[in-house]
């Protein structure tokens, strides 16, 4: 656990530094809170009650840990006080769905001669929260504070979906009680063997084993896929998460094939595609006819487009007629650009490095554009291209000296 803004105060102290684990008692108050939307650190924390001298100590506490500048609207945070609910013990803030930080109060000790680090860690018999003005923050004696980031403590629970489809994966799993985010997860599994915009057939069907996390007792999310299937058209495909001492982590079939390839199928979940890779379109702005070099994915505002593959950004901001877009060069041969974005997420520049599936750009109608749709492009050798027709190669498959440990993976799911 590192400690922050405690150091200076404990150079001018002559007992040192003395850590008391001090049980919690029988009933803390507990407030859950969403950070609003246009919200800093510091109007979120006076909205909580804690003055902004106070909100100022922890933001400056936490900085070289996590720097509260990039707080997220929508993300919870937990304020724990005393029982009264007048004394402040600690903040949890989900930074992302795997990370939270946590900041406690650190207090002088009685006497004054030690430092005592409150680290309040049961939360029994929870009490409802008071009114706001009740619970106007009050501090102990706070000479600094405690800040970690840690992994967030879910419990992991093995699980099993299965379905047959009439219409979409997304409304079959969806309409039968299951997380859309799974939903999700599996078309992403399956993302460049079926087009799930274009190829489902009423009667494909799918089975997937996977994690289901919970905290303090309650569902969270669902956690990994480890394993699924999915029969399309009568054709059967099987993945399998699978990591070994000489293959990278990814999706593997049965034979030890990755099922992923260095380009994703396409850049985000859209309604349907508007305009095609054609030589001949007429241009519903202009009214001429004229070649339409990319494809168009009908999307609402705001829907996230991503990087179908690792990169380099080569061009961030206004284009002309693409309006705000990105331009991500993959190698020496191909190059995609994403073009009409309403909004770029923040570090999405000229010279930054991507991931396969990191977020680009946020759909809109910037630019030559009648509506809200992502127009994307790709460029082998500086040429266009239809990225439907290119024949991406996949990404490596198992290494042979890992083939036993992948049998034995498979041999342990029935799918």
């Amino acid at each position: 656990m590192a400690i922050f803004g405690i150091l200076a105060v404990v150079s001018g102290l002559t007992g040192g530094i003395e850590k008391l684990f001090i049980k919690p008692e029988p009933s803390k108050v507990i407030i859950r809170s969403k950070v609003p939307a246009g919200a800093t650190f510091i109007s979120f924390m006076t909205g909580q009650g804690f003055s902004t001298g106070t909100a100022s100590e922890i933001l400056a506490a936490a900085k070289p840990v996590y720097d509260f500048a990039t707080i997220i609207a929508g993300r919870e945070a937990i304020f724990q006080y005393d029982h009264t609910g007048a004394i402040f013990e600690k903040l949890i803030y989900k930074i992302d769905t795997e990370r939270q930080l946590t900041i406690w109060v650190a207090t002088s000790s009685p006497d004054g001669a030690n430092l005592t680090a409150q680290v309040l860690e049961a939360e029994e018999g929870l009490v409802s929260p008071p009114s706001h003005a009740y619970r106007q923050a009050g501090l102990p004696a706070a000479v600094g504070w405690l800040v970690e980031v840690a992994d967030i403590p879910y419990e992991v629970k093995i699980s099993e979906a299965s379905g047959t489809i009439e219409t979409s994966l997304y409304e079959t799993m969806v309409g039968s009680g299951f997380d859309q985010r799974l939903a999700l997860a599996v078309a992403e599994v399956f993302a460049w063997q079926v087009d799930f915009a274009a190829d489902i057939r009423s009667g494909d069907s799918f089975k997937v084993i996977h994690e289901d996390r919970y905290l303090d007792g309650e569902y969270a999310m669902p956690g990994r896929i480890l394993a699924a299937q999915f029969i399309n058209d009568g054709e059967t495909f099987n993945g399998y998460l699978f990591e070994g001492p000489n293959t990278k982590i990814g999706y593997y079939d049965e034979k030890g094939k990755s099922l992923q390839k260095i380009f994703l199928k396409s850049p985000l979940q859209y309604k349907y595609i508007s305009s095609g890779y054609t030589g001949a379109r007429l241009n519903p702005i202009t009214k001429k006819v004229s070649p339409h070099r990319g494809i168009d994915y009908v999307a609402n505002t705001g829907t996230p487009a991503v990087s179908v593959g690792d990169g380099t950004v080569t061009q961030a901001g206004w284009n002309g007629y693409y309006g705000l877009s990105v331009t991500v060069r993959h190698n020496d041969t191909y190059t995609t650009r994403y073009g009409h974005f309403s909004a770029l997420p923040k570090g999405i520049r000229k010279g930054a490095h991507v991931k396969q599936g990191q977020v680009v750009g946020y759909v809109g109608s910037t630019g030559l554009s009648t509506g809200p749709h992502l127009h994307y492009e790709m460029h082998k050798f500086g040429s266009y291209v239809n990225p439907f027709k290119v024949e991406v190669p996949p990404t490596e498959d198992i290494n042979e000296q890992d083939r036993s440990l992948l049998e034995a993976l498979t041999a342990s799911f029935t799918l």
